[in-house]
C-alpha cells in the first residue's frame, strides 16, 4: 500500500525531521511505501488538496495566518476521511479541536516511539478504509469504498440508494441486510429509511442530523436514544485513538 502523506508546519526543520522519521518507520513495514509532501502554511496545503487526496496529514497547531484548528476546519470541508494528527508544543487547543475529529496528538519534540504508535494505528485505519461494498446495477458490477458512503436510504421501499459526495447508486436490496454488512463500520440506523455514516455528520439532535455538506436527515423518535449513544461512542472512539 502506498500512503499519501502531508506534513504542514511553518518550522522547516521540524517538518524535515518528522519526514525523516516517518520514511524510516514506514519503509520498515512490509508492503508499505509513502510519498510525503511538506507544506509551510495551511494555505499551500489546502491548495494542494484541491488536486491531491491525502491519507494522513501531520498538522502543526501554531502557524501564522491560520492555526491548526482553522486549517483542519477547512480540510474537513474538502475531505471528511483524511486522518489528522496534530503535532504541537501545546495541548491548550485540544478541546476546541474535537469538532474536526483529530486522529491523534503528538507533542514536540517528537518521541519516536509515540510517532510510530500513532502512525501504525493510522495505517491500520487507512487499510480498513479499503474495505468495499460490492453490488450490481443493470448487470454491471460495482465496488464502492464503504467510507465513501455518506448515508443510505430506501426508495419506494425496494431500492437502496447509496449517497456519496460524488453521486448516488441505486439497486434493489434490503436496508436491514446492508445494516448487518456494515456493522463493523461507523454506520447507524437512525430512521426506518436511513442508515448514516457518522464520519460525515456535523451535528445530531433528537430529531435531526446535519451532515457536513449541510444536508439534513431525520432521526425517528424510536431510534433517537440509540442514535445518540452510537454517536457518542463514535466520538469517544476517535478521541481515544
Amino acid at each position: 500500500m502506498n500512503l499519501h502523506i502531508a506534513i504542514c508546519d511553518d518550522q522547516r526543520q521540524d517538518a524535515s525531521r518528522l519526514e525523516e522519521l516517518l520514511m524510516k518507520q514506514i519503509t520498515s513495514l512490509q508492503g508499505m511505501t509513502a510519498s510525503i509532501e511538506i507544506f509551510e502554511s495551511g494555505q499551500t496545503l489546502l491548495q494542494a488538496m484541491t488536486t491531491t487526496a491525502y491519507d494522513i496529514v501531520y498538522l502543526d497547531m501554531e502557524m501564522p495566518e491560520y492555526n491548526g484548528i482553522e486549517v483542519a476546519e477547512k480540510i474537513r470541508l474538502k475531505d471528511a476521511r483524511v486522518l489528522i494528527i496534530y503535532v504541537t508544543s501545546h495541548t491548550s487547543y485540544m478541546r476546541r479541536s474535537f469538532a474536526v475529529h483529530p486522529f491523534r496528538y503528538l507533542l514536540k519534540p517528537i518521541d519516536e516511539h509515540e510517532l510510530q504508535t500513532a502512525t501504525v494505528k493510522a495505517i491500520q485505519q487507512c487499510m480498513q478504509r479499503n474495505n468495499v461494498l460490492s453490488f450490481s446495477i443493470h448487470h454491471m458490477s460495482y465496488n464502492l469504498r464503504v467510507d465513501d458512503i455518506m448515508y443510505i436510504t430506501v426508495e419506494r421501499g425496494k431500492k437502496l440508494v447509496l449517497c456519496t459526495e460524488q453521486g448516488t447508486y441505486s439497486y434493489y436490496g434490503k436496508l436491514r441486510e446492508l445494516e448487518g454488512q456494515l456493522g463493523s463500520h461507523d454506520f447507524c440506523r437512525v430512521h426506518t429509511g436511513f442508515l448514516v455514516n457518522w464520519l460525515y455528520v456535523r451535528s445530531l439532535s433528537k430529531e435531526l442530523i446535519q451532515l457536513k455538506n449541510g444536508l439534513e436527515l431525520p432521526v425517528s423518535r424510536s431510534r433517537s436514544s440509540d442514535s445518540l449513544r452510537s454517536y457518542h461512542a463514535f466520538i469517544e472512539k476517535r478521541l481515544l485513538r
